[in-house]
């Protein structure tokens, strides 16, 4: 543990004579319960602070202690009254007022991770307690401060960032689990992308551009930038959520912050087990899914037939001490049992059988009263095996015919994370941290042994459905997908006066290794389309018969670095007024299959922000910050342009059809192979020379009011303005009319090879220009590419209103409204509009100009009303109810289709990804906006307190309780992506069909606890 006793600087007022004490002290302590000091700023740490003050006179010291691990430590207020502790461990504290070894008051306060507990003022309680009692009994009178728990945005004037944190009690009487993102979407200005990644959006941003946090360890996952690397749910303590304005201590994001705890152990054993159980399939609890027809008639989503066994987590853990007062543990072990699940398409019965088994520990080794060590280890073990069998009719699951193959997912996931923090003296503290997790994922299916059979899909031009009516089941053979991530941290702060100065630095390490590549006999798909247009420039036979061959070859290991350090000054300007000043250098760097280093992208984020104690008693704070951030990108971005690959695509006419591997015979090939990529590319090939790191500028301005007692609010303005993004783009006939301008007459460049810049900007490539063999650089402006600069911008306007369980007022309910606008050319590192959930800086958009036109609009995101009610209800005899209800408008739509020239690169190399429907021009977010979306999730939970040392609950949790099925979105891509001959469209009969809303979900939890 770690303690700083300084100068805060918020200062509590008069104390209302007259009053009864218990009245006095409830009051006193709900006034209180938000004060803060510059003291006890902190992020990204799993320890917390408490803080006060005391004018009670001189002579008087505090002491701090906790029952629960033996911590005791005596800190004396300055001259003002005024003390504060940090680096303390999650728990209860007992803080007594003494003088001359007399306490005049105690108050049990709860410390959380990344959070400061105010403690109310004991001398001033005491006081007003004398009137009904002796002074000779001040050393009774007790403040109890732990029933503001439930405040989930606390007022703290010490910072002017603005967290969310939510304990794992509160959200345990909710219908949610404790996983980051499901603590996220409690907020309503937190978007859920039910429609492409299944993640969520903070800040306007994409869903690829949060960072994730256990322990301080950022475990975001890097493999593509989308969630992280996971510990059991059931071991998280605490989670807090910062949707914008983030310190620079973080890891940069350009999208939001969630950081989580985990438990930790006490002097006292405990030891519990927990279950969490999902009936099977059943028309009341958890029914199927909607089907949807397309215009046609046909399926475009077949789900009333998919079914699953019943579903149970189960956890055995147990807390303590090794060594009493010093080493405590928290131990878990999860296991899933074996599940089985059925799910059927057209042509195909899927079944899928999951487990998953774990285990977890985590140390705390108390060294000293200012010394703490904290070491996280956790194991998982997960695999999934999938057997396929044919439909003899489509659609009919009880026409189940011959096996067809298997497929087979195992995953090995470890954790590694060690924390320490040193008080070193009243005015130096040290913390440092390091850490790994290493993830391997083994993908076996049956095309590896059936090597002498192609993968073989049927296409049917009237239904626009493709069918696979081969013996393999997959186009591809996989190897071992291996993803490691270390990392360290450390920073160093020095209180100096009313400055309290952070420096610190960060190391992260990441690398991604796989290898993909098409079955050997190769993959086919038989057409039955006359007279189009195909991709390598030819016009498909009268008779609409003839065949693809699609080849991919890919692969590598990759490794990226990001360093990260910054300088961080608390200011206390005046008495009521902080001002925070921060500056953050990152340094990206990017190697390709070789080893070699193609990109690296420094960029310093300077940071502002000022926190206003508007009445000195923190019942009212003014904050506000503006800053730069950045986002480093993932491995897959590394793996999609830096990676040795081949992929083509030949056209044949055939002859007949080998029976027994179903490959076409008599083949002659219509026109040249289509080449995408091809090789292995040199740095230069993979990117401009003078890219640049991304980044935007992010400001907020908010209010906090302690309203009453109980009732607090919040108003937040924010604002984001993206200014450089780093995508790909492939439109080689832009530097070619430019650099045969510029006198290179005889350069060409193809529309295939694809590499990265910052749109809009001017870029340095290097090519051959002249012919002679070797390269040389070229400084070409952006408006040669004819590509426009990214524009995102989006801000929002946030009311909260919040009331804090007390004995009193036994129920917790927190408002959360937020209007929103979003609109730009992209979306950041995912193309949502598209519904491209991977491939980070290579979407497509940006790839030709033809892409780009009429992409300036309203996002994927633009829901401008959002809505969360979350609340729980306590009652005398162990009951407690919970709810979340969750509405927003609609998200905007767009008309995707193909670009009307055959001969523009839009159309040649992309298919229907243009802004153009039918020829002609529809400008993106101007389709239909999706329909008002609402759900109802509720909880009910019953405690049993058996005797003194044994609990047991059981919870009924129902999402989506009125099986609401509403449309989350439309499938938005006008024609099929090949145009006729006199590029007249195809359109698409898929185009408008509905996606569903998750069907009703019901789980039990059972906790049963020993102590």
């Amino acid at each position: 543990m770690s303690s700083t006793n300084g100068n805060c600087r918020a200062e509590t007022h008069g104390t209302g004579k007259g009053m009864v004490a218990g009245r006095f002290v409830r009051r006193m302590l709900a006034a209180s319960v938000m004060l803060a000091c510059a003291q006890g700023t902190m992020a990204q740490s799993l320890t917390g602070g408490l803080y006060g003050h005391e004018g009670a006179g001189s002579g008087v010291t505090v002491n701090v202690a906790s029952r629960a691990t033996g911590f005791s430590k005596d800190i004396t207020p300055d001259a003002d009254g005024r003390y504060s502790l940090t680096g303390l461990n999650p728990g209860e504290y007992q803080v007594s007022l003494v003088r001359d070894g007399q306490a005049l008051g105690q108050s049990t306060v709860v410390v959380n991770p990344n959070r400061n507990a105010p403690v109310p003022e004991l001398g001033g309680a005491a006081a007003a307690a004398a009137s009904t009692v002796n002074a000779s009994d001040l050393g009774a009178v007790t403040v109890q401060a732990t029933t503001m728990t439930t405040n989930v945005t606390p007022i703290d004037v010490s910072t002017p960032e603005l967290t969310t944190s939510y304990n794992y009690k509160l959200i345990d009487a909710l219908p949610v689990d404790r996983s980051p993102e499901s603590v996220a979407r409690l907020d309503s200005s937190v978007r859920f992308d039910q429609h492409n990644t299944g993640y969520v959006s903070i800040g306007g941003a994409s869903p690829a551009e949060n960072r994730y946090y256990y322990n301080e360890f950022d475990v975001t996952n890097d493999k593509n930038s989308l969630g992280s690397t996971a510990l059991p749910a059931e071991a998280i303590s605490d989670t807090q959520l910062i949707t914008n304005g983030a310190s620079a201590s973080w890891t940069n994001a350009t999208g939001g912050v969630m950081s989580s705890t985990i438990k930790q152990g006490t002097n006292d054993f405990h030891a519990g087990y927990s279950l969490y159980f999902t009936p099977p399939t059943s028309r009341l609890l958890n029914p199927r899914g909607h089907n949807t027809l397309n215009s046609i008639g046909d399926y475009y989503s077949y789900s009333s037939a998919n079914n699953h066994d019943s579903i149970a987590q189960q956890y055995l853990w147990a807390s303590g001490a090794i060594v009493k007062d010093k080493v405590f543990f928290y131990a878990l072990l999860g296991n899933d049992p074996a599940s089985r699940s059925q799910a059927y398409g057209q042509t195909q019965k899927q079944e899928t059988s999951s487990r998953d088994k774990n285990y977890l520990l985590n140390l705390t080794w108390n060294i000293s009263n200012d010394q703490s060590l904290n070491i996280l280890a956790h194991r998982d073990y997960s695999q999934s095996f999938n057997n396929f069998y044919q439909l003899n009719e489509n659609y009919n699951p009880k026409s189940v015919g011959d096996w067809l193959s298997w497929s087979q997912t195992r995953t090995d996931t470890r954790f590694l994370i060690g924390n320490y923090h040193w008080q070193i003296n009243d005015d130096m503290s040290l913390r440092l941290m390091g850490g790994y997790l290493g993830s391997i994922v083994y993908s076996p299916n049956s095309s590896d042994e059936n090597t002498e059979f192609p993968y073989v899909t049927s296409y049917n031009s009237a239904t626009q459905t493709q069918t696979n009516i081969g013996h393999n089941n997959n186009p591809f053979s996989y190897s071992p997908s291996d993803y490691w991530r270390r990392g360290y941290k450390g920073d160093f702060t020095w209180q100096l006066g009313d400055h309290k100065l952070v420096f610190g630095g960060e190391y992260y390490k990441h690398s991604l290794a796989s290898t993909t590549d098409s079955v050997p006999a190769g993959w086919f798909t038989y057409y039955d389309q006359a007279n189009v247009a195909l991709q390598n420039g030819s016009v498909s036979p009268a008779d609409g018969k003839y065949v693809t061959q699609y080849v991919d070859l890919e692969g590598g290991s990759f490794q990226t670095i990001n360093k990260g350090a910054y300088v961080e000054d608390y200011w206390q300007a005046a008495e009521r007024v902080l001002i925070y000043g921060a500056v953050r250098w990152d340094n990206y760097i990017y190697k390709d299959g070789l080893g070699n280093q193609f990109m690296r992208l420094p960029i310093t984020s300077p940071r502002l922000g000022v926190s206003w104690d508007v009445y000195g008693d923190s019942s009212m704070k003014i904050g506000g910050s503006l800053g730069k951030y950045s986002i480093p990108l993932p491995s897959s971005f590394s793996f999609g342009v830096a990676e040795p690959r081949t992929t083509y695509t030949n056209y044949y006419t055939y002859t007949s059809i080998d029976p027994n591997t179903l490959a076409p015979q008599g083949l002659t090939q219509i026109g040249n192979s289509y080449i995408t990529n091809q090789g292995v590319p040199t740095p230069a090939q993979i990117a401009a020379t003078n890219i640049k790191a991304p980044y935007q500028y992010e400001a907020q301005l908010y209010v906090q009011k302690q309203l009453t007692p109980e009732w607090s609010g919040l108003v937040q303005l924010g604002w984001v303005d993206l200014r450089r993004i780093v995508e790909d783009t492939c439109y080689g006939g832009g530097v070619q009319a430019y650099a045969q301008s510029q006198g290179y007459a005889d350069y060409t460049q193809d529309n295939s090879t694809c590499w990265l810049l910052n749109p809009g900007e001017r870029f340095t490539l290097k090519r051959d220009y002249d012919g002679d063999g070797e390269v040389e650089p070229l400084s070409i402006p952006g408006a040669a590419l004819g590509l426009p600069k990214p524009k995102h911008k989006y801000y929002n306007l946030k009311l909260g209103l919040t009331h804090a369980s007390s004995p009193a007022e036994p129920y917790f309910l927190n408002l959360s409204y937020t209007y929103a606008r979003e609109y730009g050319n992209t979306n950041g590192l995912i193309d949502e509009e598209r519904r491209n959930a991977g491939w980070i800086g290579q979407t497509t958009a940006f790839n030709y100009p033809g892409v780009m036109v009429g992409s300036n609009g309203n996002l994927a995101g633009d829901i401008r009303h959002s809505l969360t009610a979350t609340g729980t209800y306590d009652f005398a005899n162990g009951f407690s109810l919970g709810g979340v209800f969750t509405a927003h408008t609609g998200a905007p739509t767009s008309c995707i289709g193909s670009y009307p020239n055959t001969e523009d690169p839009a159309y040649t190399h992309l298919g229907a990804q243009s802004h153009f429907c039918d020829g002609q021009l529809e400008k993106q977010g101007t389709g239909n906006r999706l329909p008002f979306f609402w759900q109802l999730d509720l909880s009910a939970t019953y405690a049993w307190k058996i005797n003194a040392s044994n609990d047991l609950s059981l919870q009924l949790r129902v999402s989506n309780v009125t099986n609401r099925q509403g449309t989350i979105d439309v499938n938005q891509v006008y024609d099929t992506g090949t145009l006729n001959a006199d590029a007249s469209s195809i359109e698409s009969v898929n185009y408008g069909a509905a996606t569903w809303q998750t069907p009703r979900t019901t789980t039990l939890a059972l906790r049963y606890t020993f102590q």
